[in-house]
């Protein structure tokens, strides 16, 4: 009810209690007096009324607030209880000294009729008694749990990155080239720590990030491992099939947030997968290195000549065992490009050999056959040999020795005896 409605009242009863003692006084009726009588009592029950009404609005208007004010902290404590507890099972970050304090804010928070257990219930009897001095000290009890504890949450969380950081570092060193952007991505994270909010909602987040860069990490880890245990598997032709289970642990590690489980792992992979590479690498990386020799002997000009040259560079920066899928990846580069330089090689001695059939020589000045269009079957023999140039290379290697040597003598010599005709021809006119 309106404070101007609570004055209007009474003073409309005022004047009518008025009225009846003029009417009293003027007439000396008995129903006059019957009529003052009647106006007073009402005139008593209805301020008794509108003052329980007032008091009892009032009291449900605080209930109300109280209440509200009740579920907000309960709502924050158990959200606050949720991400300590991510920080223990996603991370391994201990949070137990937190958690304890804050049962603190629960107990308090039962003293106030709210009892919190999975699903927030307000007990109604218990929240008639409570007084906002209470919710007060509960809500600062909680923020000064937060203040004293989120500080060293903090600390950890960045120790935790710092042995993220480290666990990818060791994996790169022990031969995932791949991640190094996942590395600086980390890196970056741990620098901009500085300016995160202290709150713990903030840390889940920043934390959540940066697992999520360790975990691409790991997963990039994994691919690479199962490329160099087919490498292991095909060309050093041996049993891996520890190895295997070993992958299918890391790939469960990884899938259940296991990060620390899954770098360990990857690491002892990726160091027996270098002791079953280092044999079929360095034999492979021999083959490859005396391929760019063949290719360059046979190479025309100066671009083509660099152009391998590259090829070589690349193929001796090959270092590691487990550089073994990059290595090959130069290889099968190179070994495309030596079969199309010796066929244009043999398509020169063709071209040549059409410009002396020209000239139309004798068998004295050119005592050799013509090569047949046929030849170039020998080249459509390499091509057939790519397939299995990644598990023969040396056997690919000394047929493609023989066959350009041979072309190589052949163009030098047509080439040669092409001048020597053309000259003979000219000074014969």
């Amino acid at each position: 009810m309106r404070k101007h409605e609570i004055i209007i009242v009474p003073l409309a009863y005022l004047a009518l209690i008025a009225l009846g003692i003029f009417i009293l006084f003027s007439t000396g009726s008995d129903i006059a007096i019957t009529s003052i009588l009647i106006l007073i009592l009402a005139t008593i029950v209805a301020a008794f009324l509108v003052r329980y009404l007032v008091t009892v609005r009032k009291r449900s208007i605080k209930e109300k607030v109280m209440e509200r004010d009740i579920e907000g902290i309960a709502n924050r404590y158990a959200e606050q209880m949720r991400i300590l507890y991510d920080f223990e099972d996603k991370y391994a970050i201990s949070t137990k000294e937190f958690r304890n304090e804050l049962e603190k804010v629960k107990e308090g928070l039962f003293e106030l009729g709210c009892v919190v257990n999975g699903r927030i219930r307000i007990d109604r009897a218990k929240l008639r008694k409570v007084v906002f001095a209470d919710v007060e000290w509960v809500i600062k009890m909680f923020e000064g749990i937060k203040d004293r504890h989120e500080v060293v949450l903090y600390s950890r969380m960045i120790d935790k990155c710092r042995d993220y950081l480290g666990s990818i570092k060791e994996l790169e060193n022990a031969g995932y080239e791949n991640i190094r952007g996942k590395i600086e991505g980390i890196e970056s994270r741990i620098r901009e720590s500085e300016g995160v909010e202290v709150d713990s909602l903030e840390l889940s987040m920043f934390m959540n990030g940066v697992a999520s860069i360790l975990e691409e990490a790991l997963r990039i880890c994994l691919r690479d491992a199962h490329d160099l245990e087919v490498e292991g598997r095909e060309s050093a032709k041996t049993d891996t099939s520890r190895i295997r289970t070993d992958i299918k642990i890391v790939e469960h590690s990884i899938e259940h947030g296991n990060y620390e489980n899954a770098s360990k792992v990857l690491k002892s992979v990726i160091e027996r997968l270098v002791g079953v590479l280092k044999d079929a690498f360095e034999r492979y990386k021999a083959h490859a290195l005396e391929l760019t020799n063949v290719v360059v002997e046979i190479s025309d000009t100066e671009e083509e000549k660099k152009e391998v040259g590259e090829m070589r560079k690349s193929i001796e920066e090959c270092m590691l065992p487990s550089q073994m899928r990059k290595l090959r990846g130069h290889g099968n580069a190179l070994i495309r490009k030596s079969i199309s330089a010796l066929e244009a090689v043999y398509n020169k001695i063709f071209e040549i050999e059409g410009k002396i059939l020209k000239e139309n020589p004798t068998t004295e000045v050119y005592p050799v056959e013509y090569w047949a269009r046929d030849k170039m079957g020998e080249i459509e023999e390499l091509k057939s040999m790519l397939a299995s140039a990644s598990s023969d290379t040396k056997g690919f290697i000394h047929r493609y020795r023989l066959l350009a040597s041979d072309a190589h003598s052949r163009l030098m010599y047509d080439s040669e005896r092409l001048k020597y005709i053309k000259a003979n021809n000219i000074s014969k006119k």
